[in-house]
C-alpha cells in the first residue's frame, strides 16, 4: 500500500469525486486538489472508476429513447437521494371529436418509497407487455430537486412531443419534450396514483395556416 493511502468506508471527498467525474461545480484549484486526493485514497479511486463506467453506459443509452436500464443506472448512482417508480395510465373512453385524451393512473412500483417492492428495478418490468393504448410514466424525484421528472413510454414509439400533460383539475400542467420527457412540481410518486390525467394533442396547422406562414416568411426574410 502506498504511503498515506486511505481505505476508509466513505470519505469527505465523495461529493468532489462525483463532481470531478462529471466535470461540474469545481474550480480549477478544487479539481487539482481532488485529483491529488484520488492518488492518495483508494476508496475515492474505486468510486471514480465505478462512476466513470456508469456514466459511460448512461451516455450511450441517452443517444436512444430513454430506457428502463438508463433510469436504473441513474437511480443506482444516487440511490440514497433518489426515488423512482412506474405508473401505468389506462385510457378512459375518449369523447367523439375531442383532442384531449383521459387516462386513469395506477402506481405499479416505487423504490425508496411507501409500497416499494424489495430488490426490484424498472428493468424487471417489460413495457412491451403493456396493452397497446396504455401509457407508462417512469417518475423520478430527488430531495435536492423541487421537481418530479417524467419519462413517458408508449408502444409504437409515440413520444407525445409537444403535447400537454395535465394532472388533476388544473393542478399541474407540463409540455412534453423530445423523447417523452417532462417534469411537474415535486410530489410523492404514490400521490400520482389513482388520478385522472389528460394528454392534450398538440395543435396541428391546417394547410391554409401553413400557406400563410410560408407567405409571411417569404415577405419578411
Amino acid at each position: 500500500m502506498k504511503k498515506n493511502e486511505t481505505t476508509v468506508q466513505g470519505c469527505p471527498y465523495d461529493a468532489q469525486t462525483e463532481s470531478l467525474c462529471l466535470d461540474i461545480n469545481l474550480s480549477e484549484s478544487e479539481k487539482r486538489r481532488a485529483q491529488i486526493h484520488l492518488q492518495q485514497c483508494s476508496h475515492c479511486r474505486k468510486k471514480f472508476q465505478e462512476l466513470e463506467g456508469l456514466y459511460h453506459c448512461i451516455n450511450n443509452e441517452m443517444q436512444k429513447p430513454i430506457t428502463n436500464k438508463v433510469l436504473d443506472l441513474a437511480k443506482e448512482i444516487r440511490s440514497k437521494d433518489t426515488k423512482y417508480g412506474l405508473v401505468v395510465c389506462n385510457p378512459i373512453k375518449k369523447g367523439k371529436g375531442k383532442e384531449t385524451f383521459a387516462f386513469k393512473t395506477k402506481v405499479l412500483f416505487t423504490a425508496n418509497g411507501t409500497g416499494a417492492i424489495r430488490n426490484k428495478k424498472l428493468a424487471d418490468f417489460d413495457l412491451n407487455s403493456l396493452p397497446q393504448e396504455t401509457v407508462a410514466i417512469r417518475a423520478m424525484t430527488d430531495k435536492s430537486c423541487d421537481k418530479m421528472l417524467l419519462y413517458l413510454w408508449r408502444a409504437g414509439g409515440e413520444t407525445f412531443e409537444g403535447w400537454e400533460l395535465k394532472v388533476g383539475d388544473n393542478t399541474y400542467r407540463a409540455t412534453i419534450k423530445e423523447g417523452g420527457t417532462s417534469f411537474i412540481p415535486f410530489m410523492e410518486i404514490e400521490d400520482l396514483g389513482d388520478k385522472v390525467i389528460y394528454f392534450k394533442e398538440k395543435h396541428k396547422e391546417s394547410a391554409s395556416e401553413n400557406r400563410f406562414k410560408y407567405l409571411m416568411n417569404a415577405v419578411y426574410k
